[in-house]
Parts: structure tokens; C-alpha cells; sequence
């Protein structure tokens, strides 16, 4: 926002009060809104979402295929194993054979020299299926309880969520004692290392290691906030901030999701195949691209459309402010400039004082706090979550072309093409739906700016969507 200035040789002291008075003044066009305004909301339009099961089936089917695909990639073939690890036939073909059955004779000994599957470490697949399924198995299980009664429902899902949870743990342990005594300690290492993350981005939480999407202490509707309309300036500044929480909890278990897949489905099973030759880089973009993979599907998962919407409407409700430069402090008073106050909400073109520093509203009703960094930057990512999908989409599709621009190269084997050709498959769903939630994000929110009741406000925020 800029603002008109005076000229370098007018002297502040000897100015009337009515020449700095169309500094704080609204601009040409924008008459302030009341601050009994309130912000119009487009009802969310009925689309097909992805239950909670479903999405675990999903990821679960993702993971454990990236890690199948990762040891077809290092064990493709074992011909370079020692003789005790293999299994070879002499075949004798007799003359009498023709050509037909002496090759259908040599491809069942390539068969035999094909993909052994006892080269595999057993507690390590038995380590990756009980990673890989725990968030499934648990989603089944709450979907049986949530059939009945609220009161017993509390302390069943207390009873399933430490049981299981208890299990799941031990389990792992065992696992991982086992892998311990047959390898070396550096291998225990590498599988405790993703425990040490999860402790410094949830503490000792055992919800988030067991669901991808749980609820905060709030008001939710099948895994999603629910936003409510409100004149109370202070409970729309407390909704923000659970939401808010709740965002960034989601972007954690967004981040650490996404690479825990990598890691265990891609970079554990290669620290087991020391005695191995493997092509590393092969195996190294494995390991990236499902991260990506695992990324995109999360992200879906864990901010639909309806989401971004919730969080959308209580920006409105929020406004945002922006600092007002280049005005003499000592002609504040002279200006009649209000105080901003907690209890209060102001209209669009408002100008307040705050710890002596003039704000102008930037929102069709703003209680935000003045230079609140975290009411500033909640406002600018979700005053358009159009931006978001629209990025994400394009990032996704940019992953898409490479992934088969790298099919085209000349010596490409063919345990790779089935590499990238599983991640490429499924994450063609997600960037489905990102473009999916972009038109719909898009269309909404430019029907709602083209119905608000402020003209100046809707032609400022027009541009956000051409």
C-alpha cells in the first residue's frame, strides 16, 4: 500500500492538522465498513472425499509396494551371492528335445537363480509390515468403536489406543533387538533415528505415531474443524489459534510422515544389503521419489478443500493490518485516531493507534492484534488457499514429468522402470485431486468476492484470482 507524501521542503511544525489528514483518511472509492459487518460465507460445494480408512489403505498400499519395489531393486537378481545362498539346477537337455522345451527349460533355471526371497532379513520385513499397517489396523479399530455409545466409546478408545499402541511398540522392539544380534550396532542406530525425530516434534504423544489425522481439544466433524460466525472479537482470535495449532501440527505430522516412508521403505533395506553389489543411485532416487510421493499423497490426506475452507472463513473474520508509514507521531491525537481494543472489531479502511504506531484494516472485519506476526502470516496463506493448490499441483506435475522423462533414457533397467512407474501410478491420484481442489478453491472464493458487500474491497481482492 502506498500513501501521498509531502514535499521535501514543507516543515512538519508548521502544518495545520487538515494537511496530514488524507494520510489516515480511507483512499479514493473505500468507505469503511462498519464494524458490525460481517463476512459473507459461500456454502461449500458437496464433493467426494476420502474417508479416513481409506486414506491409511492408501498410504499403506503405497508404502509397502515402495519397499517391495526397493528390494527387487537390490535383489534383483543373485548371481553374485556366495553358493550357500543360492539355489541352482543343472539341467541336462536330452537331443531328443526341440528348441522349445530346451528353452522353456532354461527359463525355469533362471527362475530358480530369480529373486530369492530368503536373502531378505525376516524381522526386517516383519519390522516394515507392522510400520506399515499399524495406522490401518488402529483406523479399523476406531471405526468399530465410533458404532457405539459416547459414553462407553471414551474409555474403549482409551483401552485401544494404549493396548494397541503397547503391542505396536513391542513388537518393534523385538524386531529391531533381533536385527541388533545378527548385524551391527550401527544398524540399530539407523532404525532408532526416526525415534529420535518423532520425540522432538511431538514429545511423548502416542496419537500422532498412531493416526495421521487426529483431533485437537475443538470442535470436529469427521477428522475437520468446524469453523463458527461470530461478533465476539476475542472467541474468533481463540478459534484462530487452535486452528492455527492445528495446521501446524498437521504440517509436522506432514513432514515427518513423508520422510519416515522414504526412509524405512527405501534407506533401511539398503543398510542391510552390505554384502551386496546394487546400482546406489537407482536405489538413492528410489528413495526421493517416494518422498515425493509420500508428500503429495499426505497432503491431500491432511488439507482438503473443505479444510482450507474452514480456515479460509475464519481469516475473514480476522482481517489483517497494515502499518501505516511516514506520519508524525505528534499528529496522532490531532488526527483522532482510536486506540485499538481487544473487545472491539473494525471495519475495512479502520485506522487505529497500537503501542504508538498507526494500523489501517486490511479485512472486511479485522480483530486481529496489530503487528501480530501469526494473525499475518495465517491471513496471507489462507485469505486465497487457492495459491497453496495451485502450487502444490504444479510441483506435483513437474515431479510427474521427470519421473517419466527418466523412463526415456537409453540404459534404463527394468527393475527401475517398475520403480518409477508404481510411484508415478499412484501419485497420479493426488495430483488429481490437488487439480480438483484448485478449480473448486478457485471458483468458490471468486463467487464470494464477487458477492461482497464492500466495492472497493471486492475489486482489491479480484486480482488474487484472474
Amino acid at each position: 500500500m502506498t500513501y501521498e507524501e509531502r514535499s521535501s521542503d514543507g516543515d512538519s511544525s508548521s502544518e495545520t492538522p487538515d494537511a496530514f489528514a488524507h494520510l489516515l483518511a480511507p483512499k479514493s472509492g473505500q468507505n469503511p465498513t462498519p464494524a458490525t459487518a460481517m463476512p459473507k460465507h459461500i456454502p461449500f460445494p458437496d464433493h467426494a472425499t476420502t474417508s479416513e480408512w481409506l486414506s491409511e489403505l492408501i498410504m499403506c498400499a503405497f508404502t509397502m509396494g515402495s519397499a517391495i519395489v526397493q528390494f527387487i531393486n537390490i535383489y534383483r537378481t543373485n548371481w553374485w551371492l556366495p553358493q550357500a545362498h543360492t539355489r541352482h539346477m543343472v539341467v541336462r537337455f536330452p537331443s531328443s528335445l526341440s528348441w522349445d522345451s530346451q528353452a522353456n527349460a532354461s527359463l525355469l533355471h533362471l527362475r530358480f537363480n530369480f529373486q530369492n526371497i530368503e536373502l531378505i532379513d525376516p524381522y526386517l520385513r516383519y519390522l516394515l509390515l507392522i510400520l506399515n499397517t499399524r495406522r490401518l489396523l488402529y483406523c479399523l479399530l476406531l471405526t468399530k468403536v465410533r458404532r457405539l455409545d459416547d459414553k462407553s466409546q471414551h474409555f474403549i478408545r482409551l483401552g485401544i489406543k494404549y493396548g494397541f499402541g503397547g503391542l505396536v511398540q513391542l513388537g518393534l522392539a523385538i524386531c529391531a533387538i533381533k536385527l541388533y544380534q545378527q548385524h551391527t550396532y550401527i544398524l540399530l542406530l539407523f532404525l532408532s533415528y526416526p525415534v529420535v525425530i518423532y520425540l522432538l516434534i511431538f514429545g511423548f504423544q502416542l496419537e500422532p505415531f498412531l493416526r495421521t489425522r487426529f483431533e485437537l481439544p475443538g470442535v470436529y466433524i469427521n477428522d475437520l474443524p468446524v469453523h463458527s460466525c461470530t461478533t465476539n472479537a476475542a472467541h474468533i482470535r481463540d478459534e484462530v489459534e487452535t486452528l492455527r495449532h492445528d495446521f501446524n501440527r498437521r504440517f509436522k505430522q506432514l513432514i515427518f510422515t513423508s520422510m519416515v516412508n522414504a526412509y524405512y521403505s527405501g534407506l533401511v533395506p539398503c543398510s542391510l544389503a552390505v554384502s551386496v553389489q546394487y546400482n546406489v543411485l537407482r536405489a538413492a532416487q528410489h528413495c526421493i521419489i517416494v518422498c515425493l510421493g509420500a508428500f503429495s499423497l499426505c497432503a491431500v490426506f491432511l488439507y482438503p478443500a473443505k479444510y482450507s475452507d474452514t480456515l479460509h472463513r475464519a481469516t475473514l473474520h480476522l482481517g489483517c493490518w497494515q502499518r501505516v508509514e511516514a506520519v508524525p507521531v505528534q499528529l496522532m491525537v490531532a488526527a483522532n485516531v482510536i486506540n485499538w481494543s481487544k473487545y472491539s472489531s473494525y471495519g475495512h479502511g479502520s485506522v487505529v493507534k497500537y503501542n504508538g504506531i498507526l494500523y489501517r484494516s486490511q479485512g472486511v472485519v479485522t480483530v486481529a492484534i496489530p503487528g501480530n506476526a501469526s494473525h499475518a502470516r495465517f491471513y496471507k496463506l489462507f485469505h486465497n488457499p487457492t495459491i497453496i493448490y495451485s502450487t502444490l499441483a504444479t510441483l506435483q506435475a513437474a515431479v510427474l514429468l521427470v519421473e517419466i522423462g527418466s523412463l526415456s533414457a537409453e540404459s534404463v533397467e527394468w527393475h527401475f522402470v517398475l520403480s518409477i512407474s508404481f510411484v508415478a501410478f499412484t501419485s497420479m491420484g493426488a495430483f488429481f485431486k490437488l487439480v480438483r481442489d484448485y478449480l473448486i478453491t478457485k471458483d468458490l472464493y471468486k463467487t464470494e468476492h464477487a458477492v461482497a458487500g464492500d466495492q472497493p474491497f471486492r475489486l482489491r481482492m479480484k486480482d488474487a484470482f484472474m
